[in-house]
């Protein structure tokens, strides 16, 4: 622009780019304990190790960004990914029940990393199609009893591998209502509302398994499949929460999750246990699926 003869360049703000690790983790412990041990030099061991990863020293051979952290090596990762879809080796064995969150996590990982998983639909379709229950909801392995954490694993994997196929495990006869009406997949076999609504119960939370422990995960994990599977919310009528008077699978439960808040503002697994942040980010996450996050959270938090 000019004015009177003269020319001002306009310039703009200096900007700051803040790292994205903060300073108590690229340094060692404030405080530290005098008494040596094998936990402590173990962890000792563990702090150099990681520390480099963590800031930009000077000489480092390591290719770091803007955050002072270094640079996702995406190819690399991507690799190690596909591998984990395939054939395990024999050590894993002991991660039998965890199969469901290995396939998880993996999609999910590639999935953000911008690779097609839809190759892997059906070695996917197949792998949960024997792990689901007849009565409903998927074991952690096959031939074991349905879980909500390993359902909702499963069900998420289906859905990002997509196609029709995918979502075509659930058998609507295995459901106490016409759903003809509804357009719902065939999935409803090894999620099933006869079963989530086993696992309802009368104070307004939900237990992981059937006669197992209450906490929110059930909670979070049962609205997440309710609602992506877009089953309707009303209770089968066998629902041992309906002899409290509840109907649905909402019902009691933003109050059951506010009941879990602790004293010093986090969120426990259950009423009055300890807090964790774990437990924090499945009632905030199930908070949110249940209603607009900035109206039902301060409504019960």
């Amino acid at each position: 622009m000019q004015t009177s003869g003269h020319q001002y360049a306009r310039t703009e703000p200096e900007t700051t780019v803040l790292p994205s690790v903060p300073s108590l983790f690229t340094s060692w412990p404030p405080i530290r304990d005098e008494l040596e041990t094998e936990t402590s030099r173990l962890q000792d061991a563990t702090v150099r190790e990681c520390l480099p990863f963590l800031t930009a020293p000077l000489g480092s051979s390591q290719d770091y960004n803007e955050h002072g952290v270094p640079r996702l090596a995406r190819d690399k990762h991507a690799s190690f990914l596909h591998r984990s879809l395939e054939e395990m080796p024999a050590a894993f064995v002991g991660f039998d029940a965890s199969r469901p969150w290995i396939i998880y996590w993996a999609l999910t990982a590639l999935a953000l990393l911008g690779e097609n998983v839809e190759p892997y639909r059906e070695r996917v379709t197949q792998t949960f199609s024997s792990m689901q229950n007849a009565s409903g909801g998927f074991g952690g392995g096959h031939g074991q009893m349905s879980h909500c954490a390993p359902s909702y694993a499963a069900v998420l994997s289906l859905a990002l591998v997509g196609g029709s196929e995918s979502l075509d495990l659930i058998d609507r006869k295995a459901l106490w209502v016409d759903f003809d009406c509804i357009e719902v997949p065939r999935l409803i076999r090894l999620l099933s509302w006869q079963w989530l609504g086993q696992v309802k119960q009368q104070n307004g939370g939900f237990r992981v398994c059937v006669d197992g422990e209450e906490d929110v995960r059930g909670g979070y994990c049962a609205m997440v499949m309710l609602s992506l599977l877009k089953l309707p919310l009303v209770l089968p009528p066998d629902a041992p929460a309906r002899k409290a008077g509840l109907e649905t699978f909402i019902d009691g439960l933003p109050e059951y999750l506010s009941r879990c808040q602790t004293f010093e503002g986090g969120i426990s697994g259950s009423p009055q246990t300890e807090a964790h942040g774990a437990y924090a980010f499945c009632a905030l996450a199930c908070l949110s699926i249940l209603g607009p996050p900035q109206q039902i959270i301060p409504r019960h938090g």
